[in-house]
């Protein structure tokens, strides 16, 4: 039953990181056309703040699809999640939405919510940096689960 389990759980991490590549290749594309386009279309070939801001906001989720597909694969690769590299989505996630949020259509209270969340990846950033927790083993998680179901049986 195990070995189903890991095979399907494999086939399942092999079709995201396939359709992540797919995501990111057609994004890349698209972001390159909108670049050219928007340059193709002003004056002096400057982009106005609105298409800048698009761009930007195009930008960063490709970096977001790139950090999240490194993520696959080297979950893949060794059966642990980068905790450092999760967080690290989630701020250059929340810096994409800042980027591309209109503020003067946004409530006081959205956007103190969206400055408790950013100080408060930053700080779990900071804190996985400075102890350096940077990978959450998963194989050790469960040989540790198996170690204390033994030791409640002893008991």
């Amino acid at each position: 039953m195990n070995k189903i389990a890991t095979f399907i759980e494999k086939f399942i991490i092999y079709a995201l990181i396939g359709m992540m590549v797919i995501i990111l290749i057609l994004a890349t594309i698209e972001l390159g056309y909108y670049l050219v386009k928007n340059i193709l279309n002003s004056n002096y070939l400057l982009i106005d703040l609105d298409n800048l801001m698009d761009l930007f906001g195009v930008f960063l989720l490709v970096l977001i699809g790139i950090e999240l597909l490194d993520t696959i694969k080297v979950y893949l690769r060794r059966n642990v999640v980068h905790v450092e590299v999760v967080v690290l989505v989630a701020i250059i996630a929340i810096a994409r939405k800042v980027v591309v949020l209109k503020i003067e259509q946004l409530s006081g209270e959205l956007i103190m919510g969206i400055g408790v969340l950013v100080i408060s990846l930053s700080v779990a950033y900071y804190l996985i940096k400075k102890s350096g927790l940077l990978v959450c083993d998963l194989n050790k998680k469960e040989e540790n689960l198996e170690h204390e179901k033994e030791q409640g049986k002893d008991e």
